[in-house]
């Protein structure tokens, strides 16, 4: 049986972000999924984002490929992307330091602000990763402002970053 056949016939419809994925880029996904090849894998999916820069998908891929493979600096820049896509996509600043509550709808559980919420998170975490604690402290923090009801989860992070400092700091 062909590997990606069998990728396509048992994949969990939900493992694509955006609900409209154009049915070729899954299956360059899919294909990227199956391939047990690092530099395969990678190289697939870089070709993803240069044929489908605008889709969410291409980015959230690439950033998960390159965390599982424990490339923080890599992952860090494509979720990067993924931002700067959401925030073009939900008209906003991407830059998440200018944001606030009233910024967009951030209680929507779809969408590009979802997508940003998502994706701030794992700056975060790939800050942590790599050490930079201030700094996942200083987008954790942001997470929860915008994410008030900790839906995404940044909550058990931040309680991460912020241990490594004083009460005082």
């Amino acid at each position: 049986m062909n590997t990606s056949a069998s990728v396509l016939a048992f994949r969990d419809e939900r493992a694509f972000f955006s609900p409209s994925t154009p049915a070729q880029l899954q299956l360059v996904l899919d294909q990227a999924l199956a391939s047990g090849d690092f530099p395969q894998r990678e190289s697939t999916l870089l070709k993803a984002r240069l044929a489908w820069p605008d889709e969410p998908d291409t980015h959230i891929a690439l950033y998960k490929f390159y965390f599982v493979a424990a490339e923080y600096n890599k992952a860090e820049a494509a979720v990067w992307g993924a931002m700067r896509q959401a925030a073009k996509l939900a008209g906003f600043d991407r830059n998440y330091r200018r944001l606030s509550n009233d910024s967009a709808a951030w209680h929507k559980k779809a969408g590009a602000e979802r997508l940003y919420l998502f994706s701030l998170k794992a700056l975060g975490v790939c800050r942590l990763r790599r050490g930079r604690v201030l700094a996942a402290y200083s987008v954790l923090k942001k997470l929860l402002e915008l994410d008030t009801s900790d839906e995404i989860g940044g909550y058990a992070y931040f309680t991460i970053a912020s241990s490594f400092f004083d009460e005082d700091d």
